[in-house]
């Protein structure tokens, strides 16, 4: 599958007419860099198996030392209006991220995660972090999930990104945590690591694509009112970049 076809997906709608350069972008300008290991949900992956992917290639998508274009500007503003002003804390930092690797049966994956960070260093502190994989099997489809809660004791929602289509919201509600990893930047090796914590996330299956999304605040600030607002800024994302 095509890197830049997923690149569109989960930037803003407004900067895919920029895309059509997204092609030479990728091929020219943004190298690969060294990295190990790979992202994904730790109560979804016995559905999705994004666990078992191989040749995995890491590109940072927002090294400036890598890209020269025009596009990498317009991709850091469009990267910055991503519902940052609706985000319960100030954005110290953002990355971009290309993943591409192969399934246990030979089809070619890209993954992209776009994260915003409340430190301007390598910290988690607070956090929301959106992963989109390209998949043609919805690994949801004909599965019946009704826990209430995740394998640890928080709590899981089974909510409605579109009438019929599931939206997971899980939240944390006890002293554990499912393992929540994502890929960030060891500047100190000039490498992708994976950096595993907690956090409230979300899944889902739309148009083509496992949507992972993850969150870190302070548990106080996380009520039920953010719980819902934070619902819908992840539907809202979801449904709007796949018009």
């Amino acid at each position: 599958m095509n890197p830049a076809k997923i690149i569109k997906r989960i930037l803003p709608v407004f900067l895919i007419c920029c895309l059509l350069a997204g092609v030479f972008f990728i091929k020219t300008k943004a190298q690969t860099i060294k990295g190990d290991g790979l992202t994904f949900s730790e109560y979804f992956h016995t559905y999705d198996v994004l666990n078992e992917r191989e040749h995995v290639r890491y590109y940072d998508l927002a090294a400036s030392d890598e890209v020269t274009s025009p596009l990498y500007e317009q991709m850091k503003r469009a990267i910055n209006q991503i519902g940052t002003d609706r985000l319960p804390f100030e954005t110290a930092r953002e990355t971009a991220y290309l993943v591409t690797s192969s399934a246990k049966k030979g089809e070619r994956l890209s993954q992209v995660q776009i994260g915003f960070f409340n430190q301007d260093d390598a910290r988690p502190g607070d956090f929301f972090i959106i992963s989109a994989t390209e998949s043609d099997r919805n690994p949801l489809e004909g599965k019946t999930i009704d826990d209430n809660l995740d394998t640890v004791g928080n709590e899981l929602k089974k909510m409605e990104l579109l009438t019929g289509v599931p939206v997971y919201q899980q939240i944390l509600t006890t002293n554990s945590a499912l393992l929540y990893r994502y890929y960030d930047l060891d500047e100190t090796k000039n490498q992708i690591r994976i950096v595993g914590t907690q956090a409230n996330e979300f899944y889902a299956y739309y148009d083509g694509y496992i949507y992972h999304i993850g969150y870190s605040i302070d548990r106080e600030k996380n009520d039920s009112d953010m719980q819902e607002k934070m619902l819908n800024l992840v539907r809202e994302y979801i449904l709007a970049i796949s018009e």
